[in-house]
């Protein structure tokens, strides 16, 4: 499978390089906003003599907004064609290796399992490397970016104060990820059991009925649910906890940046326009930081 996988990725080698640099691009214009916000805060002190400058800096706004929209739009539409493509020819590398498969060896694996490997694994793979493809990279531009525009238009050490909560909360979501990621594997192996044993049930329904076994089945059943209901619900728990974490960090960011930022402003350090700018800058962590523990996990 993983030679499948490799051989799938080297043959959309360039898709991925046009996807990253559209990534990159269309971070760098995100910044642009919030700073062109920060300009015209500034030039509304004296509305009268900056009325020409708050107008074109209007115009700009707008024409970044644009530029997003239009950056955006072929960005998305090639991850969606790459994600599917990739889907489409793990089907169909999978179905050749499963048409080679010897008998000897078909008769050890049940019919269950061959459903889940097309349905619910594929969908998985194809969902990773979505995630991969769009949210690592994303990720990484952002961080680096628009930690450049703040650091570049603001102050450095309000930065680094305003983006500390991030890191420890990178840790928590780790070692969060770690406990969902093994109850996401309890209810994947569950679900294949309940699917063989679903389809082994239908196999034999005419049996089950001819030695009224219906009771015995139904119970069967319900415990092998109720076990994927139970591994289901830890998965959401942990995925809670980390979101929960999430926004608290978001709420620390977002704090240091209003005392100490507040602080740079009246001592003449900062504008308000910087300092507007700066908890727009914030703002765009919030989806790269909400996607670390997605990359290689199910939430």
């Amino acid at each position: 499978m993983k030679n499948i996988v490799i051989n799938i990725l080297k043959k959309y080698k360039w898709y991925f390089l046009i996807s990253t640099i559209f990534v990159m691009l269309n971070m760098y214009f995100a910044t642009y906003p919030s700073m062109i916000v920060g300009w015209i805060i500034d030039l509304l002190y004296n509305i009268e003599e900056n009325k020409e400058q708050i107008l074109l800096n209007i115009v700009y706004l707008l024409l970044a907004a644009f530029g997003l929209l239009f950056l955006r739009m072929p960005w998305r539409s090639l991850v969606t064609f790459l994600a599917r493509s990739f889907e489409k020819e793990l089907k169909n590398k999978l179905f050749e290796q499963f048409l080679k498969i010897k008998m000897t060896s078909l008769q050890n694996i049940k019919n269950g399992q061959i459903m889940s490997y097309f349905t619910q694994d594929v969908s998985e793979i194809r969902q990773f490397y979505y995630r991969a493809i769009s949210y690592l990279t994303r990720i990484i531009a952002t961080f680096l970016i628009v930690t450049y525009a703040m650091i570049r238009g603001t102050n450095i050490k309000l930065t680094f104060m305003a983006l500390s909560p991030i890191i420890i909360t990178a840790f928590v979501v780790i070692k969060l990820r770690k406990y969902v990621e093994q109850n996401f594997k309890k209810a994947q192996k569950h679900f294949t059991s309940l699917s063989e044993y679903v389809q082994e049930s239908t196999d034999s329904i005419r049996t089950t009925k001819a030695y009224s076994g219906e009771k015995h089945q139904l119970k069967e059943f319900i415990r092998k649910n109720k076990a994927l209901k139970e591994s289901n619900i830890a998965v959401e728990l942990h995925s809670t906890l980390i979101s929960t974490s999430i926004k608290i960090c978001f709420g620390l960011c977002y704090a240091i940046s209003l005392i100490y930022g507040s602080k740079l402003v009246l001592d003449g350090e900062i504008t308000i326009g910087d300092f507007t700018a700066f908890n727009g800058y914030i703002g765009l962590f919030v989806g790269p930081v909400e996607w670390m523990p997605r990359i290689n996990c199910k939430i």
